[in-house]
């Protein structure tokens, strides 16, 4: 069923064997078949191997023209241009186009996208066989990479934790949301706050301790809550008054089924990679 998963898991073994009747019964293909994020890692794979894409010289990003075309097949075309008042402010750079920076990062981190600065951008190998693989087993991969493979800090906005994050947040991450059932509604707020408290901060008596408490809480936000929600992991509840060009707050969230089957996979595998390490 799982070539991702049998790398490393025996498929006669029995966590195996309850996670393939975990993914039969929420339909968990057909829902990674869905997904936005694997589909836009997929339109982009295909679009850099049928156009010619040369990487900027300074970074190796997406020019701008090829730009405006892909993410115009995205599920949820990002908007690339802004207009305050009168005025427009047009696109500069693909590190201000995050749903194509994320999938960026996760495509090149996860060998599936070769993009030299100042080269042509190539599909690699690894990215036929990806191609190949079905959907749940597509989401597996890019959520393994995102979970272990990649720095996190790309998607903080304040940069609280500094250029590289604690290396045992995502397994305290995996942890506490494999500790939540399914469905049941988990209040933002209180997720972080004790996130932040097992990472060592905490409310303190000066406001300086209160500025890094709030800068943490919003960096763990993008880096877990909102990335879990692009792997269909989370389910969102925004505030039912958004803020005109403020990202909407989520007040709360659950956990998906499909997030589940997901959460279950990812803790097998990094599972596997800390008995190999320790060994």
């Amino acid at each position: 069923m799982s070539y991702v998963l049998e790398r490393v898991v025996h498929p006669n073994h029995w966590e195996y064997d309850r996670w393939l009747h975990e993914v039969e019964h929420v339909g968990a293909i057909e829902r990674a078949e869905n997904l936005a994020l694997r589909r836009d890692i997929v339109t982009l794979l295909s679009y850099v191997r049928d156009h010619k894409v040369v990487g900027t010289k300074s970074t190796g990003n997406m020019p701008l023209a090829a730009i405006r075309e892909v993410t115009a097949a995205f599920v949820v075309p990002p908007e690339l241009d802004t207009m305050i008042g009168s005025h427009t402010y047009k696109l500069r750079t693909e590190f201000e186009v995050w749903p194509l920076y994320f999938r960026h990062v996760l495509a090149q981190v996860g060998e599936l996208l070769d993009t030299p600065a100042g080269g042509r951008w190539r599909l690699t190998p690894e990215a036929d066989q990806f191609l190949g693989f079905d959907s749940l087993d597509q989401v597996l991969h890019l959520l393994y990479v995102w979970w272990f493979r990649v720095n996190w800090a790309i998607a903080a906005n304040s940069s609280s934790f500094g250029d590289v994050i604690p290396p045992d947040l995502p397994n305290i991450c995996l942890d506490r949301l494999r500790s939540i059932p399914v469905g049941r509604r988990i209040e933002t707020a209180s997720f972080l706050d004790a996130l932040a408290a097992r990472i060592g901060v905490m409310p303190g008596p000066s406001e300086y301790q209160d500025l890094l408490l709030g800068s943490v809480r919003g960096d763990a936000q993008d880096m877990v809550i909102n990335v879990a929600a692009d792997f269909g992991i989370l389910e969102l509840e925004a505030a039912p008054q958004p803020v005109p060009f403020v990202q909407p707050e989520v007040i709360a969230f659950t956990v998906t089924p499909l997030g589940r089957a997901l959460l279950t996979a990812l803790d097998l595998l990094s599972s596997k990679d800390r008995s190999s390490r320790h060994a």
